[in-house]
């Protein structure tokens, strides 16, 4: 079997001259960026990064950076990203946790300090250097050096696709986020299989807003490079529908793939887009549930456009998808498991649910679910079920669903989200749901807060759309009584700019309990 990098450089020699990205309008084609990475990989070696080393990438999105991370998988190294915009903090932690030997970054504060702190052995800066420092390089000047020496090309290794590639780290709010270890198997059959249900092809375009601190970030710029494709990202994340739809317009855009929080952007386009954007053939949305009335604009908006709400997560990529042509009759729906995705909901007491319309957590497996967490015994502990429902191992992903009588299912939430209200369970998505439909809400989010007599009641944050500055909390009160049982109203509205949000994008709740 093929491993990833070798399938991308296969690209490179079929369209060398063709664009691979197009970082924020600028174009680097398969044959350039290809050879960053063979440049980047023979320095690795070089320095004396060996299979199974931990490189970590602390840095703002880059060509320079793609090609490193090409490059680490080319020597056998796994990666190991932290989101460039956390704290000093997580970052320490994750370059501990992970056991990181080389940091690839554009950060030069205290950098002496940093490699001291962890016990890195060497930085590579994808920046320039503003201070000489021991076992800080620069990475374009040592590539040039190495050019200049005639230095020999990386040694190719022999690797098999169980070779670990990647830890990805899960996003949640909690300091110790779990590092998810995958290898080259697992991302082969998930850029194959969601390649082949979004029909993605050479000649596609693919727009993200993405970086490579996330799984969502690394598979949104690897899939297309994995299918011969374009992969359009922008750096900067976009605040209106027009600043999304203007690089549609400029690239020739045939697809995006985006989080909910841009999907609500484009619910605000106005009509004159829909002529100006007829390359775009398709948005894929996860991550986040979609609500009902936003999904009803952007079909009023580009009618032509498909529409593909997907459920996945950091442990198995991308579990399900609803095929856009139900997207009308079942919006609230994420669609059925992918053809090699096997799914089972329980209840409480861990039996399967087999009666339509009961909620049950989902439990998943498949050819391309993670091998574990990184070493994190009792986390793995946790989280698989070995041995039941005709499954060796099955992962528990902590998320509550229902499925109908044809198998498509229903998100519900999160389970660590539903709080009791007295002796009420509270689920916060189907309150977002329905402020999520009066037409003055663009945003909402809601949260439980502590009460002495009820333990916890729910309240409402809320971004008003533009020219419904006036909408009234009693307005959208009265809105939740005629809809909402009564221990699900909120009993608290509050008015903000902006939600919000993950630095991969979704939007968060943190900060706002």
């Amino acid at each position: 079997m093929q491993l990833l990098h070798h399938v991308i450089a296969d690209n490179a020699t079929k369209y060398p001259t063709k664009s691979a990205i197009v970082l924020d309008g600028i174009t680097t084609p398969y044959q350039v960026l290809q050879q960053h990475a063979d440049d980047v990989a023979s320095l690795l070696q070089t320095v004396g990064i060996a299979t199974g080393d931990r490189v970590g990438l602390y840095s703002a999105i880059s060509v320079e950076l793609i090609a490193a991370y090409l490059a680490i998988l080319q020597v056998g190294a796994i990666t190991a990203a932290t989101h460039h915009t956390l704290s000093r903090e997580k970052l320490v932690h994750q370059l501990k946790h992970s056991g990181t030997r080389v940091l690839i970054t554009d950060c030069t504060e205290s950098l002496p300090e940093l490699i001291e702190e962890v016990g890195l052995e060497l930085i590579l800066l994808t920046g320039p250097v503003f201070a000489a420092a021991p076992k800080v390089i620069q990475l374009a000047d040592a590539i040039a050096s190495y050019r200049d020496q005639n230095a020999p090309a990386a040694m190719p290794l022999v690797m098999d696709s169980e070779q670990p590639t990647s830890i990805f780290y899960t996003s949640g709010s909690s300091f110790n986020p779990k590092g998810v270890l995958v290898n080259h198997r697992i991302m082969l059959a998930a850029c194959s299989r969601v390649t082949e249900y979004l029909q993605i092809k050479p000649d596609d375009r693919i727009l993200s807003y993405s970086t490579l601190g996330s799984d969502y970030g690394v598979y949104n710029v690897v899939m297309p490079l994995f299918a011969g494709a374009t992969s359009v990202i922008e750096s900067h994340p976009a605040s209106t529908a027009d600043d999304v739809l203007a690089v549609v317009e400029r690239e020739a855009v045939t697809a995006m793939h985006v989080f909910p929080p841009v999907f609500s952007l484009l619910a605000n386009a106005g009509p004159e887009w829909q002529v100006r954007v007829p390359s775009l053939r398709y948005i894929s949305s996860s991550g986040q549930a979609l609500h009902v009335r936003q999904i009803q604009q952007v079909r009023n908006v580009l009618p032509r456009v498909k529409l593909f709400s997907s459920y996945g997560l950091t442990e198995c990529k991308r579990v399900s998808y609803l095929p856009p042509g139900q997207i009308d009759e079942r919006p609230t729906s994420v669609g059925k498991p992918l053809p090699g995705i096997s799914i089972c909901l329980v209840d409480e007491q861990g039996r399967a649910i087999d009666q339509p319309g009961q909620i049950g957590e989902l439990l998943v497996t498949s050819d391309y679910l993670m091998l574990e967490y990184w070493n994190m015994p009792e986390a793995n502990a946790k989280a698989f079920v070995h041995d039941a429902f005709g499954h060796s191992r099955m992962f528990r992903t902590g998320d509550l669903f229902k499925q109908d009588a044809q198998g498509y299912l229903y998100y519900v939430a999160r389970k660590d989200d539903v709080f009791a209200r007295n002796i009420w369970m509270v689920n916060p998505l189907e309150i977002e749901q329905c402020l999520a439909a009066h037409p003055a809400v663009a945003e909402v989010l809601v949260v439980p807060v502590a009460d002495e007599s009820a333990g916890h009641v729910p309240r409402a944050c809320i971004v008003l759309a533009a020219g419904h500055d006036q909408t009234s909390e009693q307005a959208l009160l009265d809105h939740c009584k005629a809809r909402l049982d009564w221990h699900m109203v909120p009993t608290h509205f509050v008015f903000l700019e902006a939600l919000p949000r993950t630095d991969s994008g979704k939007f968060t709740t943190q900060g706002l309990i």
